[in-house]
């Protein structure tokens, strides 16, 4: 009996937990401003990628783009990124991890970030496990293009006090 049940349970989790690998219709666009539908695999990136898989039609073979080959991509209707030099501070908030510095220790590198919101000013998120970080772009005025993105600063640090301030 134990047996039988079992082995039910163990059938049942396998049905359960079975899962199909999920194309999204999107695009990209490439070095040369091309851009490509496609169907990209949606793996609902809890961090930002530096890469994903897309195929050109059902029937094709999965392919990678990595971020130095592509500007942007897109699943319609759910997720955007779009690739920048930035500069970014990557400094921890846990208190054991401050430090007196007041101002962000900013490091340039090239990262897909997720746009969350587009218009005269543009909202883009980065997250690395626990690192979320804010930037921001505004058009320019008499101007349809947006300027450089930058972070948006809140940094932790500790005062010479050994009180922790905010800088925002």
């Amino acid at each position: 009996m134990k047996k039988r049940l079992l082995f039910l349970f163990g059938v049942t989790l396998g049905i359960f937990s079975y899962s199909q690998i999920s194309y999204e219709e999107g695009y990209y666009i490439d070095n040369f401003d091309q851009k490509v539908q496609c169907q990209i695999r949606d793996i609902d990136w809890r961090n930002n990628p530096t890469e994903f898989v897309f195929r050109l039609s059902e029937n094709d073979e999965p392919r990678k783009a990595t971020i130095g080959s592509v500007k942007e991509f897109g699943i319609y209707n759910t997720s955007k990124y779009v690739r920048t030099a930035i500069n970014i501070d990557r400094t921890g908030s846990s208190i054991q991890n401050l430090n007196y510095d007041v101002n962000p220790l900013f490091k340039e590198e090239e990262l897909f970030l997720q746009v969350l919101v587009e218009g005269k000013s543009s909202l883009y998120v980065y997250v690395d496990g626990d690192l979320r970080r804010y930037f921001y772009s505004k058009v320019h005025a008499n101007s349809k293009v947006h300027a450089n993105i930058e972070q948006l600063v809140f940094k932790r640090y500790k005062t010479p006090e050994e009180e922790i301030a905010e800088n925002n």
